[in-house]
């Protein structure tokens, strides 16, 4: 085992995700929880075809479409609760991230992640606003890790 880059590579993911929460924080406190395993896969297995770049940022343009197009009919529809449970919720929920691996295969963009960024798109009124956030933080993510690729190892 290799604990330099476990420890510098690890460091590098805390790095990024601090800049990008720090810069989320300024702008709304928007925390996107895909980020982080979208980070994990970059900086753990940053030499895999599921650490590309275009996946990535692919299928979180795919997640985003998604969890917009069902995050603002669950906007419109909400008040259509049937009972102390939002079942409307659920199954726009559940459609968003279906829609999102949908698109995700098709176009062969495939990053599993950006299938729960669609759920939790669609589960806020802000989506839009977060989308922009998230496509900007995995940007950022995979920016820092072409730039040291060339120093990365994967870790499993």
């Amino acid at each position: 085992m290799n604990y330099k880059n476990y420890i510098f590579q690890c460091l590098l993911l805390f790095i990024c995700e601090s800049l990008i929460l720090l810069l989320y924080s300024l702008f709304g406190g928007i925390i996107v929880a895909s980020l982080g395993a979208s980070g994990f896969i970059l900086f753990v297995t940053p030499h895999t075809n599921s650490s590309r770049s275009r996946n990535l940022i692919g299928g979180y343009i795919c997640g985003a479409i998604a969890g917009i197009l069902f995050g603002v009919l669950h906007n419109k529809i909400s008040a259509l609760s049937f009972s102390g449970v939002d079942y409307v919720l659920i199954f726009v929920c559940a459609a968003a991230s279906a829609l999102a691996t949908f698109l995700m295969v098709t176009t062969n963009f495939v990053h599993p992640p950006a299938a729960a960024l669609a759920l939790g798109l669609s589960a806020d009124s802000e989506c839009i606003k977060i989308a922009i956030a998230a496509i900007i933080g995995v940007i950022i993510l995979c920016t820092t890790r072409y730039i040291l690729k060339k120093y990365l190892k994967n870790l499993i």
